[in-house]
């Protein structure tokens, strides 16, 4: 009888299983958690989209920091293979906890996906059209993701996925 394979694969968490209790951690806790969480999150998602031969970190930063109606940004250095996301700290959103964490995570994807198109030509004309479809790539990788959630992750809240469209819009809602 052949042996059974074992599963590689780590339970990584997902905002709906990350174990604190918001209401008692201190702004500074909240912004380490979320760079925790969207750490891990982007080991996930780097192996997805197949950008494992890219180093990619990820920043936490404050509203302050970013472009104005903007969730995060990525600068990448594509003869060395080297990326850095930055996303909005948690200080700056005025969304419940998973909610906060879930809008972490698209913007993680957001950017990877970005990443991801970066070999392609770009100029001032095709840069809203590359955002659309980045949008939509992002938000139909989501919903995969959503659909068919790691095993020990529990079913999310109706209110825990905040939608692409309002996020560009109207990021602090």
């Amino acid at each position: 009888m052949p042996a059974q394979q074992v599963s590689k694969t780590p339970n990584l968490p997902t905002a709906s299983s990350v174990p604190q209790n918001p209401a008692e951690m201190t702004p500074h806790e909240k912004t380490l958690d979320a760079e925790s969480f969207a750490q891990q999150r982007l080991a996930v998602w780097q192996k997805r989209l197949n950008l494992h031969d890219w180093n990619v970190s990820v920043i936490v930063s404050r509203a302050r920091d970013l472009k104005p109606k903007t969730l995060g940004n990525i600068h990448w250095d594509a003869d060395k293979k080297s990326a850095v996301i930055r996303v909005l700290d948690p200080a700056d959103y005025r969304l419940p906890w998973n909610a906060t964490l879930d809008d972490i995570e698209c913007t993680v994807v957001h950017e990877l996906v970005h990443l991801e198109l970066s070999s392609l030509p770009r100029n001032a004309a095709s840069r809203r059209d590359e955002e659309h479809a980045v949008v939509q790539i992002t938000s139909a990788l989501l919903g995969l993701d959503h659909a068919h959630p790691p095993a020990n992750a529990t079913a999310k809240a109706a209110t825990g996925t905040a939608g692409t469209a309002s996020r560009v819009n109207n990021p602090a809602q």
